[in-house]
């Protein structure tokens, strides 16, 4: 019984650490200046589909 409730204990440790990490990796992206404009990609040709006979 003893062993159940080591693991409880370990597996709501490394969930905390998880929920941890995941709430300063959100605010270290919110923190960052929002100047920068994402890269847009230019549209590609597109191709020729008529087909001669």
């Amino acid at each position: 019984m003893r062993w159940l409730l080591i693991v409880l204990l370990v597996s709501l440790g490394a969930l905390l650490f998880a929920a941890a990490g995941l709430a300063r990796h959100i605010r270290l992206q919110r923190a960052k200046p929002r100047d920068e404009l994402p890269v847009v990609l230019e549209p590609a040709e597109e191709p020729d589909l008529e087909v001669e006979p």
